[in-house]
């Protein structure tokens, strides 16, 4: 009988080097010790009955992030990574966060030198397109930059592209914002079952105690499992509005 799963990971950027992985066999259980291997959430098809695993990266841009988890079938069979500095940016320098609302794009780093520019860009049509850029501060210790998009009704994509200077460069995580200039409606205010929502959207509901009691995302909003009383519920995050669960 296997004993428990063992989950190895690894951050870094792809820097157009394949990943080899080691797949040890065990003997005592007749099997490969790797059963799956996810880059950035995305379970990779892969030959996992051999000794040696190659990441190829394939559709991965030069420079940008991956996540990589390896779940292996038992905690005593360890995979081996033979070459982790393929992946491992040699640089003092990082995003530390980015974040998107209706009117910023936002986005921290450490480790910046001069010179150096960023380069703001939005997915429009499956392509990276520029959108503007700005300086950096070269601020070694941290720095934070704020710039205002334009967002279309719907699903939105922006990352950050920082060029060091010496040819050399790095994108921060790619970030998402679904944008409605028009604010979420509900229905009826005085419900038994069913809410109705102007637009799919995701929701939080809340009672009287301030402690979330419901959440999820749809056109409609079943609330046959709250009990009767006042309720506050926020969409996307804001937007928020009241009403009351009947008997």
């Amino acid at each position: 009988m296997l004993g428990q799963q063992l989950e190895t990971e690894l951050v870094g950027v792809f820097q157009g080097t394949s990943l080899f992985i080691q797949n040890p066999y065990n003997q005592t259980q007749a099997t490969f010790c790797i059963s799956d291997v996810y880059v950035n959430r995305k379970r990779i098809e892969l030959n996992y009955e051999s000794s040696a695993i190659i990441l190829e990266f394939e559709n991965q841009e030069l420079y940008t992030p991956v996540a990589i988890r390896i779940i292996s079938k038992d905690s005593v069979c360890q995979p081996v990574i033979l070459n982790p500095d393929a992946i491992l940016f040699h640089t003092s320098y990082k995003f530390t966060a980015i974040s998107l609302s209706d009117s910023s794009l936002l986005w921290y780093t450490e480790g910046e030198r001069q010179p150096g520019v960023y380069t703001i860009e939005k997915l429009i049509d499956n392509f990276w397109v520029k959108q503007g850029t700005t300086k950096a501060m070269g601020s070694f210790e941290s720095a934070k930059y704020n710039y205002e998009p334009e967002l279309k009704e719907g699903g939105n994509k922006y990352r950050v592209k920082y060029e060091f200077g010496n040819g050399s460069y790095l994108y921060s995580d790619e970030i998402d914002y679904d944008y409605y200039p028009e604010p979420v409606t509900f229905g009826p205010y005085n419900v038994y079952e069913t809410i109705t929502l102007s637009r799919f959207t995701s929701y939080e509901i809340f009672d009287q105690d301030s402690d979330m009691v419901l959440s999820g995302s749809g056109f409609e909003i079943d609330v046959t499992t709250l009990l009767p009383g006042e309720y506050v519920i926020f969409f996307n995050g804001k937007d928020p509005g009241s009403f009351t669960k009947l008997r």
